[in-house]
């Protein structure tokens, strides 16, 4: 981690132990994280019960959810995200995400990460491989406490 001598903080926004977002958070991630996988899978598993209900559908279940799922998760994690700086799990958590100039992602910028996530995901569901470290968080945008950035931002 870089460190701004002149302030004595990050050079990176919302890495771990960045005094400018003091608040715990890593339960929060991990439950909004599970909250928005939910929705993700809940609507996938809508269009697949859709699917089946409809005889002449039933052989397109599979691919109707595989795809709602990836679409759901696309709009929900770029498009809305770019506008709202959150998704549906986050916002219930009190968190947002910044970049790490501690700006606004944009579009662009989310989706560059959704699919560095989605081949993430695919590597360690795969290899079995994964961290559950602060500092391996520091490598991804940073997520942190709306209150956090509200309070930045006010003084």
């Amino acid at each position: 981690m870089t460190v701004d001598s002149r302030r004595g903080v990050p050079s990176r926004h919302g890495v771990h132990g960045d005094p400018r977002y003091p608040s715990p958070r890593r339960l929060r991630r991990a439950t909004a994280f599970a909250i928005d996988w939910l929705l993700h899978i809940g609507v996938a598993i809508g269009v697949s019960a859709v699917c089946e209900a409809f005889p002449e559908l039933t052989p397109w279940s599979f691919a109707a959810a595989v795809s709602s799922w990836i679409a759901v998760s696309f709009v929900h994690r770029t498009v809305l995200q770019s506008v709202f700086h959150t998704t549906a799990g986050k916002a219930l958590c009190g968190l947002c995400i910044l970049k790490s100039d501690g700006s606004w992602p944009r579009f662009g910028f989310l989706t560059k990460w959704w699919v560095i996530g989605a081949f993430s995901t695919v590597l360690v569901a795969f290899s079995g491989a994964g961290g559950d470290s602060d500092e391996e968080d520091d490598w991804f945008p940073p997520v942190v406490r709306l209150r956090d950035v509200r309070r930045l931002h006010v003084t």
